[in-house]
């Protein structure tokens, strides 16, 4: 059986299930390939509907509880909706991954420092705050949920603070305690992974049929590819 969860683990051969950590699981699945207001792209929705098919076919997600919205569906207002849906429908023995695939932007602020945003398909570069959804938000969504874990895989680049808590550095499993992932798992986290910061591009081409970030994620998880030293586990880092 494998697991999914906010340090992104593989359970392969490990006398752990993912039964033995959750009880549900759901995900918001966004991607946006025709924004009503700036350039789109060509693969966002592709990655998006291979991340859905990926986490129903080897990760165990109930299709009932992934929740899909593409292009014009993909508003500010259904997804910050959504994304509370889920995490209110979410209880403290569950997980919740959300997927975006899209455009992101930053602003800088006047007192310094800068905020990220995701783009919605109605997101209008002149008025950020109005117009797309902050990381802040986000955020505030997360830690108002019972959720026992959310991982937030966002394809996109953007600046600022996106971390749902404090901590900067990326917890890392032990290979001297075989009982790491069990214990861990008891605790509440809420992860942020991202294609890149701000002026980074999020490369897509042809040949892949997905943008470079989305690219690795499913070969890293779907044939495992990104558990480096084959102990089953794959981290974060």
């Amino acid at each position: 059986m494998k697991l999914l969860f906010s340090i992104l683990a593989l359970s392969l051969c490990l006398p752990i299930t993912r039964d033995d950590i959750y009880d549900d699981s759901w995900a918001l699945v966004i991607g946006i390939n025709d924004y009503q207001n700036i350039q789109g792209l060509d693969y966002a929705v592709k990655d998006a509907e291979s991340v859905e098919k990926m986490l129903v076919d080897l990760f165990g997600f109930d299709k009932k509880n992934v929740t899909v919205l593409k292009d014009r569906e993909a508003t500010k207002l259904n997804i910050i909706q959504e994304f509370s849906n889920i995490t209110r429908k979410a209880k403290s023995t569950d997980r919740v991954l959300i997927f975006f695939a899209g455009h992101g932007e930053t602003e800088s602020l006047p007192g310094g420092g800068e905020l990220g945003y995701l783009m919605p398909v109605d997101g209008n570069k002149e008025d950020l705050y109005v117009s797309s959804v902050s990381m802040n938000e986000l955020r505030t969504i997360s830690q108002r949920s019972d959720a026992k874990h959310i991982l937030c895989l966002v394809d996109a680049c953007y600046g600022g603070v996106a971390a749902a808590g404090g901590s900067r550095g990326l917890v890392t499993s032990s290979s001297d305690d075989p009982h790491y992932i069990k214990k861990i798992t008891q605790y509440k986290s809420r992860q942020v992974i991202s294609a890149g910061g701000r002026d980074e591009l999020v490369v897509e081409k042809p040949e892949w049929g997905h943008s470079a970030f989305t690219k690795n994620l499913l070969q890293g998880l779907n044939n495992e590819l990104a558990d480096a030293n084959n102990d089953g586990i794959i981290s974060a880092e």
